[in-house]
């Protein structure tokens, strides 16, 4: 269910870190469009190719649902991530060429969310997933 949402929602013209958070509101049985609607600042590394926009996203979420485990949380998805992906910064990920979103985003979208959803189950933190 998960895939095909997200790629419902990059269909409908949402960003890396707009479909992390949406995802993790539907997850949480939320709704809130104000915030989707500002995470749109962080897409592309911040339109800036620097950190990326579903790294940012995901921590963001994780301080949303996670309480007082997020910062633990946090740091185990950053260094997931950069263990993943070679580095947390959108231009290196993308190898310099955003051409290369197409190929590369789509599956560290999908990779990140389903860590996420790991991460809760794991540590006991309410959140439903259809995985």
């Amino acid at each position: 269910m998960e895939i095909s949402r997200i790629k419902e929602l990059k269909f409908q013209g949402y960003c890396c870190s707009q479909i992390i958070m949406q995802m993790g509101l539907e997850g949480t049985g939320r709704e809130n469009d104000d915030l989707i609607a500002a995470m749109a600042g962080l897409c592309d590394g911040m339109h800036r190719g620097k950190v990326c926009g579903t790294l940012s996203s995901a921590i963001c979420l994780l301080y949303l649902v996670a309480g007082n485990q997020a910062g633990r949380l946090c740091d185990e998805l950053y260094e997931w991530f950069e263990d993943s992906y070679g580095s947390v910064e959108c231009d290196t990920i993308l190898k310099g060429n955003p051409i290369n979103k197409a190929a590369i985003c789509g599956d560290l979208v999908e990779s990140t969310y389903l860590k996420l959803v790991e991460m809760f189950e794991d540590n006991n933190i309410d959140f439903q997933s259809e995985q």
